[in-house]
């Protein structure tokens, strides 16, 4: 049996989601897709920057049901609204399924009614039954969601730099070094825009670049293809080995990289492991077209841990790696601890791959006067309720999360007097199971259709 203060979240989303029922008193319904057209007059209304585009895109999404909307309605008008997108978001060698929350609005003369409170409560119970184990949402207001149970989790991490400085920075890169043999030089790259066709290219790309990531969603073919009709960017280079024509075979392995961007915002670089000199050229012609049209600066969002920032920063770039910019935060919402746990188990694996003595591994926690145990075997992980033995834990219950999904650095924590271990292993093992991570959602699944 899993402890009080780490099954709380679970408690309420176990609640039945409500079909037509009430919230402390608010009926919440799902919408049907006869309120699609009061729910576009809606979304016109609370955001001015929505367009119709953006709304209909939002229904040809492939996971997109009407239901996964949901309203309160005063005489057949949609005073407030929220929806939910189910996917699936890889963490290391685990993928894990969570729902996103967005557009969580309530026209101006009905706040402060409750009626946003009663649609999260709403929306945590639907999460739940659709088989999420986190939700997720990018909010402006993280202090109302902070006292519903969600939690800060993830930074922003971008650079913004002059073009003809970045330019300049970069062009060493692009040139073979004058003493390598002619036989150890690859292919010259060539940059051009993506073709249609070549799709299947970028899709391959991005599947072997998120077997390691922490925070990329998974991208089934009809992703893909519904982003690019979506048309939330404005273009798409690729790099190609040899001769930029079309392979007839239509394999297109030649290509080796690819990199979207939007206006002078560059929001996705994907580059083959073989060919680690394709992100510098592909952001070189990045660059060159923002030249092209009279900008100066241009913005760069990567993960934390891609090579791409030592160039940025030997450019002089400003990087940003906060949980707070521009008033946006990320956070996240545990539906299911027990899932969550177990669904980490691969990761949790691979971590302890490097211990040859590894067999058993327990770390207790201990959150106010709930004691728990983390228990790693060969066979599953999972989070049960337990005295601790030696070797624990102290922290609240945010602290924990954010150690388990790779946020908080533990050690950095337990020098700052944040938290604390009862002895140098426990440190040890904590850092282990739980060592910061470069956690991070690509903007380009979430950019508004153009």
């Amino acid at each position: 049996m899993t402890s009080t203060a780490l099954v709380r979240a679970k408690d309420t989303a176990r609640r039945p989601a409500l079909r037509r029922g009430l919230a402390a008193g608010i009926a919440v319904v799902p919408g049907t897709a006869g309120d699609h057209p009061a729910v576009q007059l809606f979304l016109s209304t609370v955001f001015p920057e929505s367009s119709s585009v953006d709304f209909q895109s939002q229904l040809d999404d492939p996971g997109y049901e009407p239901a996964n909307r949901l309203l309160i309605k005063h005489c057949e008008n949609v005073v407030a609204h929220l929806r939910l997108t189910s996917r699936e978001m890889r963490f290391g060698a685990a993928t894990l399924p969570v729902s996103c929350v967005t557009d969580n609005a309530t026209l101006p003369e009905f706040r402060s009614r409750g009626y946003a409170s009663a649609l999260l409560e709403a929306a945590e119970c639907k999460m739940y039954q659709d088989g999420a184990v986190l939700g997720l949402l990018r909010t402006s207001e993280p202090a109302f969601y902070q006292r519903r149970g969600w939690i800060v989790c993830g930074r922003h991490s971008y650079s913004t730099v002059g073009c003809h400085r970045l330019l300049a920075q970069l062009q060493p890169q692009e040139a073979p070094s004058p003493g390598m043999p002619v036989a150890a030089k690859p292919p010259a790259l060539h940059i051009r825009y993506l073709r249609r066709v070549e799709l299947v290219a970028v899709i391959r790309l991005h599947r072997a670049h998120v077997r390691q990531a922490y925070g990329a969603y998974v991208r089934t073919d009809a992703d893909w293809r519904w982003l690019l009709h979506r048309r939330g960017f404005d273009r798409i280079y690729v790099a190609i080995e040899g001769s930029p024509e079309i392979e007839l075979d239509g394999t297109f392995s030649a290509i080796v990289g690819y990199a979207a961007a939007k206006n002078a915002r560059l929001v996705e670089l994907v580059s083959a492991a073989r060919r680690p000199d394709t992100a510098h050229q592909l952001l070189a012609r990045f660059c060159s077209d923002a030249i092209e049209h009279d900008l100066r600066e241009v913005r760069v969002d990567l993960p934390a841990n891609h090579p791409v920032h030592a160039a940025l920063l030997a450019s002089g770039a400003s990087y940003c790696s906060q949980e707070l910019d521009r008033g946006q935060a990320f956070m996240v919402k545990v539906l299911d601890p027990a899932r969550l746990v177990q669904g980490l188990h691969a990761e949790f694996l691979m971590r302890l791959g490097a211990d040859e003595q590894f067999a058993h591994r327990e770390l207790g926690i201990v959150i106010g006067d709930q004691q728990s145990i983390l228990e790693i075997t060969p066979r599953g992980s999972r989070l049960d309720a337990g005295p601790v033995r030696r070797t624990f834990v102290r922290c609240s219950e945010a602290q924990f999360w954010q150690m388990l999904l790779g946020h908080l650095d533990v050690r950095q924590a337990v020098q700052d007097g944040l938290m604390s271990v009862s002895n140098r292993l426990a440190l040890e093992w904590a850092c282990t199971l739980m060592p910061p991570l470069p956690l991070w959602v690509p903007p380009l699944d979430d950019l508004p259709a153009t």
